[in-house]
This record gives structure tokens, sequence and C-alpha cells, in this order.
């Protein structure tokens, strides 16, 4: 049974209310009897009338009729009672197996989902493991990638950087060349400019010489002919033979000046001949300067072409390394922002997941903590029922004993007035009438306290309070002499004094006892 109670405490309150609701009925109705025979059996001064006793038989008849239906009435409630609180067991009891059976069911769903959450937190863990371990070896893959790419890199660029000293090298030895056969075509037209030069100062001297003597020819056929004239005068003379020989003379010297004429003609012609030749050879040697200086030109042009190509590309060789460093550098910033990305993604999964897990575990912690408030809240709520059904049976029994009190009270108060009526000298106060008093103020206190979480059942203090005939206490008066240890406690029974005021106390001189009252409290 006390197993039961403890694993269904409800279903135990709800029978012991139910018993003590039967219980408060029964002396109810047996109060109510009583006090019916009481005021029946009760004398009084009446008008009476006499009459027969036939008469009187039906009216007690009909009395037995009706305290029969009332036994009877009050068996069938007993049984009722009985039959309610069987049944209020039997459903507490398939209550408490329906629970017990739901509190097994939800442990082995919460094994289960512990398992499963350790399992799948276990497969978590060994594919983020998986995860790194291939990304770990996936970026050493990568950097190995990269070291080869830039050693290659590296010895094309040194392959490349030979290549090109070489090609200059042998571009200089070119233009080195290019430039001794340039200085050696200026220096052959320099001298070819001399050799003209003294050709054309030789020709200005012929030239010259020419002039001299054809000027002296003249002066001399000048002379010649003013020989003949002289002659002709002379043998103007001599008329006929000196003319005959004269015009002899003339006719020779005409044909002396007739060769001397053709002569220089030849002469002539000879000269503008060589002329001509000079001319031609020197028009022939600048078309060959100029031949040359147009090759040296061209070959300049050439050479700065092919130095302009080269440059052109040096510049696209540049251009096209620039263009690849930069493609590289843009496909190594793609890399790292896609490995960044891929962390962050990861970084992400991995607090998503994190967040998950720590949801997930939340939401078992809240429910745990849910299904613990439940449990504590009905666990409270019983334990709640439970004090207000003991608070009530205590109130009724402080009542029921206050009333008794009173009751008693009033017999003793009646039975002490006898007694100074019938001797003039004071009674001394019965221990069993202060005891009784004492045992009704704390069954008055009782019900009105209240126990403090966290404190310990088993404890006691002493207290003292001041009363008033009219059984109040007096403000401020509650104090403790004999402290229990617990504040707390304590604090609570100086409460539940103030909140049980007016308390049960005699009349006359035994008030005197419990004026200043001092009792020890303990539940």
């Amino acid at each position: 049974m006390w197993q039961t109670a403890r694993r269904n405490p409800g279903a135990l309150i709800a029978a012991i209310l139910l018993h003590l609701v039967l219980a408060i009925l029964a002396l109810i109705g047996v109060d109510w009897l009583d006090w019916g025979a009481e005021q029946v059996a009760r004398p009084q001064v009446v008008q009476a009338t006499i009459v027969d006793a036939a008469t009187l038989k039906a009216p007690a008849e009909r009395l037995d009729q009706a305290q029969d239906a009332r036994e009877q009435a009050s068996r069938e409630a007993e049984r009722q009672a009985a039959e309610l609180a069987e049944r209020d067991q039997l459903i507490a009891r398939e209550a408490q197996r329906r629970e017990e059976a739901a509190r097994q069911a939800a442990e082995r769903e919460r094994q289960v989902a512990e398992e499963r959450a350790k399992a799948a937190v276990s497969e978590r863990q060994q594919a983020e493991e998986e995860r790194r371990r291939q990304e770990e070896q996936e970026r050493l893959a990568r950097i190995e990638a990269q070291r080869q790419a830039e050693e290659a890199a590296r010895i094309q660029a040194e392959q490349q950087r030979q290549a090109e000293d070489k090609r200059r090298a042998a571009e200089a030895a070119r233009q080195a060349e290019l430039q001794r056969q340039a200085e050696e075509a200026a220096r052959q037209a320099e001298l070819q400019r001399q050799v003209e030069e003294a050709a054309r100062q030789a020709e200005l001297q012929r030239q010259a010489e020419e002039v001299a003597r054809q000027a002296e020819l003249q002066r001399q056929a000048e002379e010649q002919q003013q020989a003949a004239e002289t002659a002709r005068q002379l043998e103007l003379q001599r008329q006929a033979e000196a003319a005959r020989q004269a015009e002899q003379q003339r006719l020779a010297q005409e044909e002396a000046r007739r060769q001397a004429e053709q002569q220089r003609q030849l002469e002539k012609a000879a000269r503008l001949a060589e002329s001509q030749r000079q001319a031609e050879e020197a028009a022939k040697r600048q078309a060959e300067q100029k031949r040359q200086a147009e090759e040296q030109r061209q070959a300049e042009r050439e050479a700065k072409r092919q130095a302009e190509e080269q440059r052109q590309a040096e510049r696209e060789a540049k251009r096209q390394a620039e263009q690849e460093r930069q493609a590289e550098a843009r496909r190594q910033a793609e890399e790292a922002e896609r490995q960044a990305e891929l962390q962050r993604q990861a970084e992400e999964n991995r607090q998503a997941e994190e967040a998950r897990q720590a949801e997930e575990a939340a939401q078992w912690q809240a429910e745990q903590k849910r299904r613990a408030e439940e449990e504590r809240q009905a666990e409270r709520e019983a334990k709640r029922q439970a004090e207000q059904a003991r608070q009530a049976e205590a109130r009724r029994q402080a009542e029921e004993a206050a009333r008794l009190a009173r009751e008693e009270e009033l017999a003793a108060a009646a039975l002490v007035e006898a007694q100074s009526a019938e001797s003039p000298e004071p009674a001394e106060p019965l221990a069993s009438d202060i005891q009784y008093y004492a045992a009704a103020i704390r069954n008055r206190i009782q019900p009105f306290w209240v126990h403090p979480p966290g404190s310990r059942r088993d404890l006691a203090c002493t207290v003292g309070v001041q009363l008033l005939p009219s059984g109040e206490v007096v403000p401020d008066s509650v104090r403790i002499l004999s402290p229990s240890g617990d504040l707390a406690y304590d604090r609570s029974v100086v409460a539940a004094i103030y909140k049980a005021s007016p308390l049960p106390v005699p009349t006359g001189r035994l008030f005197d006892e419990f004026r200043d009252f001092k009792f020890v409290f303990k539940p």
C-alpha cells in the first residue's frame, strides 16, 4: 500500500479526502440527530393537552420510520462511499499503472533517443574527421601542385631569361657588326669623296691649263696674223709675186687655222668626252654611294625595325608574362577565395551542425526539464493538496477542539461559579485545565503554520506570547525564547501565531496562567 502511495500520491490523497468528506458528513449527520434528540429531550414548559395514546402512536411510528430511513440512508451512503473509495482506488491503481507504463515508455524512448543522438554525433564526428582529412590531403596536393607549377614556371622563366640573354648578346654582336659595316662604308664614302675632290681639282687644273693653252694659241695666231699683215704690207710693194705668195701663205694660214681649229675641236670633243666619262663615272660613283647609303639606310631601317620588333617582342613577352602573372595571381586569388569559401562553408556547416546538436541537446534538456518540472509540479500539487487536506483537517480539528474547549470552558466556568458560590475561598487552577488549554492553543496555531521550503520537520522552538482575555494576541508580543536554529522556521511559527489570533483561553483566575503564555511549538 505504501509503495502504491509513493508511486501515485494523487490517488491516495483523493481517497483520503473522500473519506474525510464522508466522515464529516457522518459527523454532521450525527450532530443533527443528536441535536434533534437533545431538542426533543430537553424539558420545556408548554401548554399540553391530554390526548389518547392511540393518537400519539401514529406520530411515534412515523418518527421511528423516519429514524429507520435515516439509518438506512446513512448505511447506503456509507456503502456508496465504500464503493466510491474502492472505485477510486481501482482508478488510482490503473492511473498509477498507466503512469508507470508511460514513464517506462518515456524512459525507453529517452534511452533510444540518447543512443540515436550519440550514434548520430559519433557518425557526424567521423564524417567531419574524414572530411577534414580529405580537405587536408587536397590542400597538401594543391600546395604540392602549386609548388611544382611555381618550380616549372621558375625553370621556364630561367630558360627564357637565358634565351633572352643569348638573343641580346647576338643582337649586340649583330648591331656591332652593322655599326662596323656602317663605319667602313662611311670611311669608304669619305675616301671616295676625297678621290672625287682630287679628280675635280685635277679637272679644274686641266681646264685652266687648257684655257691658258688656248690663250697662248690665240696669241700666237694673232702674232702670226700680225706678221702676215706686215709681210702683206711689205709684199704689197711687190704686187704679183708678193700677192700670190701672200695668198698662198693666207691659204696656208687658213689651212693651219682650220687644222688648228679642227685640232682644237677634236681636243675639245675629247675633253668633253673625258668630262662626260668622268661625269658618268662620278654619277656612277654617286649612284653607287647613294645605293650604298640607301643600303646603309635600309640596313639601319632594318636594324631599327628589327630592334623595334625586338622591343615589341620584349614588350609582348613582358605583356604576356604580366598577363600570365595576373592570370596566375587571379587564379591563385580565386583559388584562395574558393578555399576560403569552402572553409567558410565548412565552418558554417560545422557551426550549423553544432547549433543543431546544441539545439537538439537544448530541446532534450528542455524536454527533460519540462518533464522534471511537470513531475515537480505534480508533486507540489499533490503536496499542496495533501497540505490543504491536512490544514483543512487540522482546522476542522482545531475548530472542533476550540468548540469542545469553549464548551468545556463554559462547563468549567459554570463549575467554578458553582464552586465559588458554594465555597468563599478561591480554588487553585488545575494542571489538567492548563494542559487542556495549552493543547487547544497549539491545535489552533497548527493549521496556520506553513512549512518553510528546505526546513526540516523535526525542529522545535520555545515561544512566548502575551494574550488578552478575549484571546487576542498582543501586537509585537510574540518572541522566540529558545530558537530552533533555523531562522525561517522560527519566523514561520511567529507568523502562524499572529494568523491564529484569537486563541482559545479560559476565563476567570485560570486566564492568569495564559496572560504571558510560554509553550513549545513542534509540528
